[in-house]
């Protein structure tokens, strides 16, 4: 494999948008990192409100790590489940696109 390819390929894989850094496509690049950045922020900030509302109810102990993170489960999965899933595709394309990008 061509070194050309190899470096932004790896950095991709590392770090969503560095890849597109490396190419030369800056605005690519920080576009996909402020895109990684939002979503890092939007999975924190509701996994958070999550656990504060699970533990606010009262109907889990910390005793019980399990059924925290059971409860917080059921609460939120389909919001983590949404943020990770756009996480995943961005991260993807990053990697695609630095490969193809590096060519």
């Amino acid at each position: 494999m061509k070194k050309a390819i190899l470096s932004p390929l790896c950095s991709a894989l590392v770090i969503p948008g560095l890849g597109q850094v490396i190419n030369q496509h800056l605005k690519k690049g920080v576009a996909i990192l402020a895109a990684v950045f939002v979503l890092l922020v939007g999975f924190t900030v509701h996994l958070y409100r999550v656990v504060q509302t699970v533990m606010m109810s009262g109907s889990v102990s910390l005793e019980d790590p399990a059924s925290v993170v059971r409860k917080v489960m059921e609460q939120g999965a389909s919001g983590l489940g949404v943020l990770l899933a756009l996480f995943g595709l961005l991260w993807l394309y990053a990697v695609v696109d630095a490969f193809f990008g590096g060519m």
